[in-house]
């Protein structure tokens, strides 16, 4: 099993960048099997149109949604800050609240997440 799961996350990245270091400095994320991984120049800057300068330093990029078997139907993200900005990008409103250190999302709208950000979300399988 744990060779299944590491092959799922064999595209992970392990040192996300900040989103200032990524469109202003043009740094490249690297997977943990050494792999370049880019992420949409499009979408880096949509991101950056609804980010402040501070978050824009603090935002840390790809956004990881844990997706566990244990909870089949759902996914999360474990980060306030990515959490605020989608909510911002989505215009969600005050659905999807982050609690207890996670927002829980539906699977199947954490799987078009992951889809439509062009790299800036990747998928942790648990």
């Amino acid at each position: 099993m744990r060779w299944e799961f590491e092959k799922l996350n064999a595209g992970l990245v392990v040192r996300p960048q900040t989103l200032r270091a990524l469109v202003e400095d043009g740094v490249v994320l690297r997977t943990k099997d050494g792999d370049a991984f880019h992420v949409d120049p499009r979408i880096l800057t949509r991101i950056a149109a609804v980010c402040s300068a501070e978050d824009q330093s603090r935002l840390r990029l790809p956004v990881t949604i844990h997706f566990s078997e244990a909870v089949p139907d759902s996914a999360y993200i474990s980060d306030a800050l990515a959490v605020e900005i989608l909510h911002r990008l989505e215009a969600w409103g005050k659905a999807y609240p982050f609690r207890d250190g996670k927002m829980w999302l539906p699977q199947s709208l954490a799987v078009d997440l992951v889809l439509r950000y062009g790299g800036a979300l990747q998928r942790l399988v648990l």
